[in-house]
């Protein structure tokens, strides 16, 4: 149970925490423990130095032949073509993360920004650690005083790479997000305008630093829901933002037995311990769908059950629920509904949810369509071991009601629309009929979206424009 202040805060990791995650990752044991995705990269850096340490034998080995069978040294040592030896290796590292880097990069969809700098940055660091096994495959080749010193410093530089991207790996795996998924893996299968409402979302990050609001995920079974959650998960993670994935009933569990300041929560395997739910920045409620079974004969969701699952199920979570992002993803309505009112249904969903939430914004829908078989593409040198099995297919993204929380008056009895027939103009008499129409803002909520009014009437003599 959680006993502190509910509310979202951002990530906070010291070196104690990174220490404390690495020597779990680096001595327990797999078989007997939960795999992290900290592990993964760890186990890779060490896959990288092993990479360029073999290949730094392998290459010296095969250069020192060369330079005995050219004349270009007087003997085979052990030792003869340890620099172009070195040499080869940093070459050959480089080149191999550079048509990875390439790879990755042509097999984003384009819709939404691939994050280049960060793969980029992916494949440097990789491209680095096996230059370093290079570095310690060329310290064996060296008297052992020179040998220990480069070995050392070898050692401190791998260290310093490691900090950034280990908070990194920590933040989203503490997130229990079910699998890593980018936004730029999504087809294109969506208007450019609509995707960059998501991203707008996103680039403006979280609460509290940000307006809290509410997404609603739906769309037919293997259309790639889960993904698409995953997804904006781990966007946000990689932002530097907490995150936690939870199912409904285990909310529906946490919430009946939380009081005002007391959440209960499940805090995952110990090598991981996620963040908690009344603490994150995003929250991700999936399997919504089974709660919301379809009833005969109309074949319609129970939105009756769903309210009253809000306003009473999780009416001692709704406090902390409204200061973050939520993400309701919509499971199987058992059937599905017909393809073309599954938005309008979505919509429905999306306003009990911001309405619950006690949102000063429109909620978002992303509704998904049946996504094809993907195929692998070829890359560079090697097809891609990427399939995209786990690809989502958009079909629309939009904020609820923006007609209906920006609505536009027209009105013929307006008391500017008055005065306006009885008025002198300038230029002479007006050909307009004798109660103009004026369109009025009724409502404005939402600051950052801009509003062009345009009133059909000529000025009034001396009128200066409001």
């Amino acid at each position: 149970m959680n006993a502190n202040k509910p509310g979202p805060s951002a990530p906070h990791l010291t070196g104690k925490n990174l220490w404390k995650q690495f020597w779990a990752d680096v001595y327990g044991k797999e078989v007997q423990t939960t795999a992290t995705y900290s592990y993964t990269w760890v186990a890779d850096q060490f896959g990288h130095i092993c990479l360029g340490l073999i290949g730094n034998f392998a290459a010296t080995a095969l250069c020192g032949v060369v330079m005995k069978f050219l004349g270009w040294a007087p003997a085979f040592r052990y030792d003869t073509g340890k620099w172009p030896g070195l040499v080869i290796v940093a070459i050959g590292a480089a080149a191999w993360e550079w048509f990875a880097y390439t790879k990755s990069a042509d097999e984003a969809t384009k819709r939404f920004p691939l994050d280049k700098a960060l793969l980029l940055a992916n494949a440097q660091v990789a491209a680095a650690y096996m230059i370093l096994g290079g570095v310690l495959g060329f310290a064996f080749h060296l008297h052992l005083t020179w040998a220990l010193i480069v070995s050392l410093g070898v050692l401190v530089v791998a260290v310093l790479l490691a900090p950034w991207w280990l908070r990194q790996k920590i933040v989203w795996q503490k997130a229990a997000l079910p699998y890593l998924f980018r936004l730029a893996d999504v087809l294109p299968t969506v208007d450019q305008p609509d995707a960059d409402v998501l991203q707008h979302l996103i680039e403006r990050g979280a609460p509290p630093r940000a307006q809290p609001c509410q997404i609603v995920i739906g769309g037919p079974i293997g259309a790639g829901r889960t993904s698409m959650a995953a997804a904006i998960g781990t966007e946000f993670a990689f932002k530097n933002h907490k995150v936690r994935y939870i199912s409904l009933d285990a909310l529906l569990e946490f919430a009946v037995n939380s009081t005002e300041n007391c959440f209960h929560d499940d805090c995952g395997p110990t090598t991981i311990t996620y963040w908690r739910w009344s603490e994150s920045q995003v929250v991700i409620i999936d399997g919504i769908g089974p709660m919301l079974a379809v009833d005969d004969p109309g074949r319609q969701p129970n939105f009756s059950r769903f309210k009253m699952m809000l306003d009473t199920n999780l009416s001692k979570v709704a406090h902390v629920l409204k200061q973050c992002h939520t993400v309701w993803v919509i499971g199987d309505l058992c059937p599905p509904p017909p393809s073309d009112q599954l938005g309008k249904i979505l919509e429905d969903f999306a306003t009990a949810v911001a309405a619950y939430c006690e949102s000063k914004s429109p909620p978002f829908v992303i509704q998904l369509d049946s996504a094809p078989e993907p195929s692998t593409a070829k890359g560079p040198i090697f097809p891609s071991t990427r399939a995209a099995t786990h690809i989502a297919k958009l079909k629309s993204i939009h904020r609820v009601g923006d007609s209906a929380i920006f609505p536009l008056r027209i009105s013929d009895n307006h008391p500017v629309a008055i005065q306006a027939s009885a008025e002198k103009f300038v230029g002479g008499t007006p050909k307009v009929k004798s109660e103009t129409a004026i369109i009025e803002l009724a409502k404005f909520l939402h600051d950052s979206v801009a509003v062009v009014i345009e009133i059909a009437r000529p000025l009034l003599e001396c009128e200066k424009i409001a």
